[in-house]
């Protein structure tokens, strides 16, 4: 209650004050920012709005009012914000920087591309407009200019490991491991990247035969499992391997054939001589660029736990939505366009001829009512026990999550259904299969409806006697 009653106060305060002193832009920008926090985001919205009156043609109103908008998912407003701040003056790069970045996350690529070569126009020796202008020739499936122009952001600025991750990222595209990987390894200097224990030293390479180490996990659960392939490499050439990861993943990794132990995140780390990011193995084990020549599946579970029902029909298993996304504007609605509510993909199991099954953890009775899935969330307490369920169906589909690692690590049969504008080196960018899974059928399309539509299709042409 404390915290409320200084929020009220302190909002008190601030009203008075902009009454006494309407034109005093720093006071409305606080009361904006204070009403927002307190939940109350129409007043917050409106506080700014109100600004217009005293404070006409002003690009830090609007560039204020504009990222309240942002955060508040009212992102068309935004952009009629930002563009009637531009009309009223032009040449205000932090304008147009933020107007490329919501044209960018609205899959507007060609007009976002526009504003970013308008900024370089005038800054044509900073490295962060090559790089954003980058990011949205990758989106749109450019690679080859992307990575020109991500090499451009790095002469500028060689410290600009942003730009160095997404060269990986479009060089693992289209294929170029070695030097992908190589790339890769500049995500350790990301702030929001959580590094091994502090005063254990590094494997950076040397050789390593007979030592003991501990990989650490990091990234999300999808990451963990797609990288989980290499960890039988390492333990061929070291004594001992350690694995440092979730919880909810220690059940399915102690399946791993080699590993000496798991433990979790501040667990008492065992006796060893060098640690190692899960995500830096496929480079520094790299025998040539045969990286991915591990054969899939490379995860296995006994037979146990619950046993699905026996049915009738083909068993099919629906994961429909991710974990809610954080992070800048273009990466969070990116990887929140993945999910997708079950209604959209109605096309799907509105079918009878087969035997649903919801694999959603977080999915809500309301949801579930009129589908007729059956909910296996109340079984799936770990990984290891989805796996098992998972390894009972005939057919896993799945969006772009942890789940589809799962499936595809596990050797399910799995389709993949990719969101508009995804364009993700794991998935093979915007076409084509993916190197990483090559049994898994990928489905784009420009819609959800659309990918439904299509999921739907395919399902009717596919023999259930043969292998999906």
């Amino acid at each position: 209650m404390e915290i409320e009653d200084d929020s009220v106060i302190r909002q008190n305060d601030l009203a008075s004050r902009l009454r006494q002193s309407p034109a005093d832009l720093a006071v409305r920008v606080e009361l904006a920012r204070i009403l927002s926090e307190a939940g109350k985001p129409d007043r917050a919205i409106e506080v700014l709005a109100e600004g217009a009156r005293h404070h006409a043609g002003s690009p830090e109103l609007a560039g204020h009012l504009a990222q309240l908008l942002t955060h508040h998912g009212r992102h068309g407003d935004a952009q009629l914000v930002l563009r009637a701040g531009l009309r009223a003056c032009p040449g205000h790069l932090p304008l147009r920087g933020l107007l490329a970045a919501e044209l960018a996350a609205d899959l507007q690529g060609p007009a976002a591309r526009h504003q970013i070569r308008s900024i370089l126009a005038t800054l044509p020796d900073q490295s962060a407009p090559y790089g954003n202008l980058a990011v949205v020739c990758q989106s749109l499936g450019c690679l080859d200019e992307a990575i020109r122009l991500y090499r451009r952001a790095l002469q500028v600025d060689p410290g600009n490991s942003i730009a160095e991750v997404n060269l990986a990222t479009s060089l693992l595209t289209k294929g170029d491991f070695v030097a992908g990987f190589r790339h890769f390894e500049r995500r350790l200097e990301l702030p929001e990247l959580r590094l091994p224990p502090i005063g254990l030293r590094r494997w950076r390479g040397e050789p390593i035969e007979g030592r003991r180490v501990l990989v650490t996990a990091e990234q999300g659960f999808g990451d963990v499992l797609q990288y989980a392939r290499f960890l039988p490499r390492l333990c061929a050439r070291a004594a001992t391997v350690w694995l440092e990861c979730p919880l909810e993943l220690q059940s399915l990794m102690r399946e791993m054939p080699g590993l000496a132990g798991i433990i979790g995140p501040g667990d008492r780390v065992p006796e060893i001589d060098v640690t190692v990011p899960l995500l830096s193995l496929p480079h520094l084990l790299a025998e040539g660029g045969d990286l991915l020549a591990e054969t899939v599946p490379y995860l296995t579970v006994p037979a146990g736990g619950t046993s699905l029902a026996e049915a009738p029909r083909p068993k099919i298993g629906l994961i429909w939505r991710g974990r809610a996304a954080k992070g800048e504007l273009f990466v969070r609605r990116s990887l929140d366009r993945r999910s997708c509510a079950l209604i959209d993909l109605a096309p799907l199991w509105q079918r009878d001829r087969y035997q649903w099954y919801s694999l959603q953890l977080d999915a809500r009775p309301s949801e579930l009512g009129a589908s007729g899935l059956i909910d296996l969330a109340p079984l799936m307490t770990d990984f290891k026990a989805t796996a098992r369920l998972m390894q009972q169906l005939d057919l896993v589909i799945s969006i772009d999550t942890a789940g589809a690692h799962l499936a595809a690590a596990l050797g399910c049969p799995l389709w993949v259904l990719l969101a508009p504008g995804q364009s993700d080196y794991r998935w093979n960018g915007i076409s084509g299969q993916s190197p990483w899974y090559p049994a898994v059928r990928l489905l784009r399309a420009d819609h959800w409806p659309a990918l439904a539509r299509q999921a739907a299709s395919e399902l009717a042409l596919v023999s259930w006697e043969d292998a999906i």
